[in-house]
């Protein structure tokens, strides 16, 4: 058995990024860019009005008549091509809508609201300085700026900029491919007298899907090697990146995980962990395909996605390490000494700072008290219990959204 540190540097060390392939942006939202991306072009990419009014020149406007008085020399409109030939004549103005192109000689924009018009003749009553009402061409983005480092997930926001700056394809890191297998002859779909439904495979499918991996069920295998080794030798010839099995590697007599993936050649690289739950999981490799035995138990199979398999996904795609945030435990909680604990939180931010609690019915077969977590407190493995108002790590409870703990 090795502790968590250790085995989450084996699986981070045991990773690459994935080869790069080029999309359109269209189908890029959540997708890892695999190089850095830098904008062609300028953002405006012409100086433009920012408002409806008259462009003129605001040097005209500063001599101390009142009212200041301009003809119209005609109108520009959004999408107008204005000629660079063009000429302004002292006190001429222009009638300019938002987002036209400046006239050349223009240098500045009245709001129509300040000014009176009759016939081709507009007045105002202030002077009007150089700039004003003046989206610059390069103001919001330069061309050459940097838009996106490698290694950034692809938000809205970033395919905002993307479609400004005429950017239609980007190149991201290949999606990782993964299949969830089950294993146990308790499990039915219809449950029925020393049956159990089986809910780790749909939640392992969703939480897959939310973080950006488009996953395949192989089913479920009974308590037998033969289905489980032709299931999974299937998927290494197939050259899956990463299967995920649950179940079958604790110690009894049917847990015969470990066994079978030694028949096919597999390099068991660790087989039990120091935590709590999840202490029975396995890491192993066949080939190029990474192997993850997780336990059945419906929260130890979470705590096996979230700390283990996430990490190694996070490699392939490219991504930096998730980092904790910091909290105040509100309670005392007591745990198995020596051993780090993955617990079901609720974590709040407070006035006075950060604060999360276990909650009760941390046993890995109960669900419920999921429902009322948004978080894991990460209880360090010395010592049988953690004090009221220590720091300790939290984690959201989905990588994919902070949005009830804000961590």
């Amino acid at each position: 058995m090795i502790q968590y540190h250790e085995a989450l540097s084996q699986i981070r060390s045991s990773g690459v990024p994935l080869r790069a392939e080029t999309i359109p942006v269209d189908v890029a939202l959540g997708r890892v860019t695999a190089n850095a991306i830098d904008s062609p072009e300028s953002l405006p990419p012409f100086s433009n009005s920012a408002m409806d009014g008259f462009a003129v020149r605001a040097a005209d406007t500063q001599n101390a008549e009142q009212p200041r008085e301009f003809s119209v020399r005609g109108t520009i409109a959004a999408g107008d091509i204005v000629e660079d030939s063009l000429q302004t004549a002292t006190h001429e103005t222009w009638e300019i809508m938002t987002g036209a192109p400046l006239p050349p000689g223009c240098d500045a924009v009245i709001k129509v609201e300040e000014t009176r018009r009759t016939g081709d003749v507009v007045t105002w009553d202030r002077k009007i300085a150089a700039g004003e009402n003046i989206r610059y061409a390069g103001q919001d983005v330069r061309e050459g700026d940097r838009l996106v480092s490698r290694g950034t997930v692809i938000l809205p926001e970033h395919l905002m900029a993307f479609a400004a700056l005429g950017i239609c394809d980007v190149a991201v890191v290949r999606r990782p491919s993964v299949a969830v297998l089950s294993t146990g002859a308790e499990l039915d779909p219809n449950g029925g007298r020393g049956k159990i439904r089986n809910s780790s495979a749909p939640y392992l499918m969703a939480e897959l899907q939310a973080l950006g991996v488009s996953p395949k069920f192989l089913g479920t295998v009974l308590d037998e090697e033969a289905d489980f080794l032709t299931k999974v030798d299937a998927q290494v010839r197939q050259g899956i990146d990463v299967i995920v099995s649950t179940g079958a590697v604790s110690m009894g007599k049917y847990d015969f995980v470990a066994s079978a993936l030694k028949q096919l050649g597999a390099e068991i690289l660790f087989h039990k962990v120091a935590i709590r739950p999840g202490k029975p999981l396995l890491f192993a490799k066949i080939g190029a395909t990474t192997f993850f035995g997780v336990p059945g138990n419906p929260v130890a199979t979470t705590v096996g996605l979230r700390f283990f398999v996430e990490p190694y996904l996070r490699v392939l795609k490219g991504l930096p390490p998730e980092l904790p945030a910091r909290a105040l435990l509100q309670y005392t909680v007591k745990k198995p000494a020596g051993l780090r604990c993955f617990f079901k939180a609720e974590t709040k931010n407070l006035p006075l700072g950060r604060t999360t609690r276990a909650l009760m019915g941390q046993e890995s077969f109960r669900i419920a008290p999921l429902l009322s977590s948004n978080s894991w407190v990460v209880l360090p493995e010395e010592n049988a219990e953690v004090a009221e108002g220590t720091e300790v790590d939290v984690f959201p409870l989905h990588s994919w959204t902070d949005k009830e703990t804000n961590l």
